[in-house]
């Protein structure tokens, strides 16, 4: 069953009644609407309880089946079993390590964790640098090895160890994939080896770094609604890791129902987030493929034509790839299929609804006399919530890499990349070319000297 509470639906079989409750496991406890537990003492017990009998399974680990008749006690496996045998043979054992590390981030909320990182990045939002400081020093001492960074001196230190931190310890990573920090430090790496690129990616980061710490705050706002969430998601998560989502026989099996507004709250707002905040990576690829962040590939003006969008959706549209700003095979580009505009529409409009038996939601897209239908089941919105979640992190990543990238520039410089007086001496009085590194060092040295003279 797990330990983590579930609320559930279903429709009454015979009457159809709709019946609602919410399950404790650790103590057990359990609440009933329209519907009331019975034991022992209830009359006609033995008779309500003999088998064929009406069966809704409940987990927030694992699939469950459906409502459907058991014959008797021994009818099927559990939840448990059912995610064991759908497992690959060969991989079981790492398989089943994944399984138990799909929880993390529920244990991490849970915890009230997530609640201490958003008042650290507040303090961090609003340039309370006395108290933060302090506080990253202690959670550097309790989370020792995970960053490369061992002290916070500086705003650098800040950022870095801030960002670090909240991905290795939260394990909003499984979430994400377990590729998704390789992939992250890739992409720093993309961004940072063209130095041919670095002065117009300079020119966009000082264009839009006013809006950092507001797009920033606004993810976290995205990030705490999953939150609420996530725990009823393990399954899913479990299911894309373990890499057997397809082999899911959705006719049998789902997640509960109940979270249903929820998820819709949560996808409506992550693809407006998503679809505002989508220029930076359009403005990254317009640097690495144009060498110009205002030149879209559609031949249109970052700033004339794509701020100024009235249809936020024609950023991405890929019906029409032409005419879209972002193009999917550009260097910095990611799969936008999540982002459905007939969904989102829907939600907005409150025009959708969950059928609690088959599990399965409907999106009415209402336009100019026509009503457009969009049909999932739970698990593969939940999947679509999920990819979008991956997107906002995708794009902090990038706002992560340009807070970096401005702050090194700036002269600002992370306590790891310090060097000591004599090694500084050495290489500024060495006046033979030397090496790329030994370059770089000596342009770092001497303007953060710049920097220092003119405070």
């Amino acid at each position: 069953m797990g330990s983590y509470p579930v609320d559930f639906a279903l429709n009454c079989p015979k009457c159809k009644t709709e019946i609602s409750g919410k399950i404790e496991f650790e103590p057990f406890d359990i609440n009933l609407n329209n519907a009331q537990v019975i034991n022992e003492d209830t009359p006609n017990y033995k008779e309500l309880t003999n088998f064929p009998i009406w069966c809704l399974e409940i987990s927030a680990e694992f699939p469950t089946k459906k409502m459907h008749l058991r014959k008797d006690i021994l009818d099927g496996f559990s939840p448990f079993m059912a995610q064991m045998v759908r497992m690959d043979k060969k991989n079981d054992l790492t398989d089943l390590k994944k399984m138990q590390a799909t929880g993390k981030f529920a244990d991490f909320v849970r915890e009230k964790k997530l609640d201490n990182f958003v008042r650290l990045y507040n303090l961090y939002w609003n340039r309370q640098d006395k108290y933060l400081y302090s506080e990253l020093k202690k959670l550097l001492r309790e989370y020792e090895g995970l960053t490369p960074i061992t002290d916070v001196k500086n705003i650098a230190d800040a950022t870095m160890v801030l960002h670090q931190l909240f991905l290795t310890t939260s394990g909003i990573s499984i979430i994400l994939g377990e590729d998704s920090l390789s992939e992250f430090t890739e992409l720093s790496k993309q961004i940072y080896k063209q130095e041919q690129k670095r002065e117009e990616l300079l020119n966009y980061i000082e264009y839009i770094e006013s809006r950092l710490d507001t797009i920033e705050k606004s993810a976290f706002d995205k990030i705490i609604a999953f939150a609420k969430i996530s725990h009823i998601l393990i399954p899913v998560v479990t299911l894309m890791n373990i890499r057997n989502f397809e082999d899911l026989d959705q006719k049998q099996y789902g997640i509960s129902v109940a979270y249903f507004k929820e998820l819709n709250e949560f996808y409506a707002s992550s693809y407006e987030w998503i679809l505002d905040n989508i220029n930076i990576v359009i403005a990254l690829n317009n640097i690495f493929e144009r060498e110009n962040y205002k030149q879209c590939y559609n031949g249109k003006d970052y700033i004339d034509d794509l701020e100024k969008i009235t249809n936020k959706y024609q950023k991405v549209n890929q019906h029409t790839p032409e005419q879209a700003y972002l193009n999917i095979s550009e260097q910095f580009s990611k799969p936008v299929n999540s982002l459905n505009n007939k969904i989102r529409n829907a939600i907005q409009h409150y025009s959708s609804h969950v059928d609690v038996d088959s599990h399965e939601i409907i999106f009415e897209d209402k336009y100019g006399g026509r009503v457009r239908q969009e049909k999932y089941s739970i698990i593969d919105f939940a999947q679509l919530c999920i990819v979008n979640l991956s997107l906002i992190f995708y794009i902090l990543e990038i706002i992560y890499t340009f807070r970096k990238l401005k702050l090194i520039t700036d002269g600002i410089i992370p306590t790891i990349y310090w060097m000591k007086s004599d090694e500084i001496s050495k290489v500024m009085s060495n006046n033979k070319p030397g090496s790329n590194r030994e370059k770089k060092l000596k342009k770092r040295i001497r303007k953060k000297r710049k920097v220092a003279k003119r405070k």
